[in-house]
């Protein structure tokens, strides 16, 4: 009989020791069987290695990092599943069988393929509730930022892992749009339609200026050698028709939140 694809299941945190406790339940809730919980904090102190300590997932360490993606670079090289998904403190999976789910979405090759689902935003209370993914999967839609995929509802073959090779660590913080961009242009994603985690959208990547995450969706391009249209002036000047309306539609959604409106 064949075994089940094993899954690791990578979760880096610093200073969280909360949003820590919520992944590691919701990872000891999953239905799947062949799960590796890899914990990489960034040395949040005794509480949390107290924590660890007495949950004593698959691996863990608790010290200093270079950052975000320097972390998620060292669970992925820790990791020993054929498939890989990066779940960080404070994101959870939406429900007991989401793990199995992605798994099985993969179908016969996930060691090959990628995929992603849908996440539920939680931790903002414009946006509380609301179920973020789109299908099908349109990779001129996402290089341009219009169709993001969420990160957390996103899992990854170990083999196509190695292909891609390491999370950049000096792009900033949209290298999870970069890494999955890289990844649009070697395999398309397997799109899963269901809710596969609840997403905290409290953290720094989620909060930043939209100047900020238009000009790193730009600046992937280069890194990623694509380009929406074919032609970077072309695909310039219509993302930057695109950030002036996501803007006004800001400004819009604020004034009704300031009056009582729903957003």
């Amino acid at each position: 009989m064949r075994a089940d694809p094993s899954l690791s299941v990578v979760t880096i945190s610093f200073c969280d020791l909360d949003g820590l406790r919520r992944t590691t339940e919701s990872v000891a809730r999953q239905s799947y069987p062949a799960i590796e919980h890899i914990v990489i904090d960034g040395g949040s102190g005794p509480e949390v290695t107290d924590y660890l300590t007495r949950t004593a997932p698959s691996y863990w360490e608790s010290k200093p990092d270079a950052g975000r993606y320097d972390a998620m670079n060292k669970g992925i090289s820790h990791a020993t599943g054929d498939v890989v998904w990066l779940m960080h403190s404070g994101d959870c999976f939406a429900g007991p069988d989401a793990a199995a789910a992605g798994i099985a979405a993969l179908g016969a090759r996930p060691r090959t393929r990628w995929g992603y689902g849908k996440a539920r935003i939680v931790g903002d209370p414009a946006r509380e509730g609301l179920i973020w993914g789109y299908s099908p999967f349109d990779l001129r839609g996402f290089a341009l930022g219009i169709r993001p995929i969420p990160h957390q509802a996103t899992l990854f073959g170990a083999d196509l892992l190695d292909r891609l090779g390491p999370y950049d660590t000096e792009f900033g913080l949209a290298a999870d749009h970069l890494y999955m961009l890289g990844a649009a242009t070697v395999e398309p994603p397997v799109v899963i339609d269901e809710i596969l985690c609840d997403f905290d959208a409290g953290g720094a990547g989620s909060t930043r200026s939209q100047r900020d995450h238009y000009d790193d969706i730009r600046r992937a391009w280069d890194r990623a050698n694509y380009y929406p249209f074919g032609r970077k002036d072309a695909a310039t000047a219509y993302s930057r028709l695109v950030q002036l309306t996501a803007r006004a539609k800001q400004v819009v959604r604020s004034r009704r939140i300031r009056a009582g409106e729903p957003a």
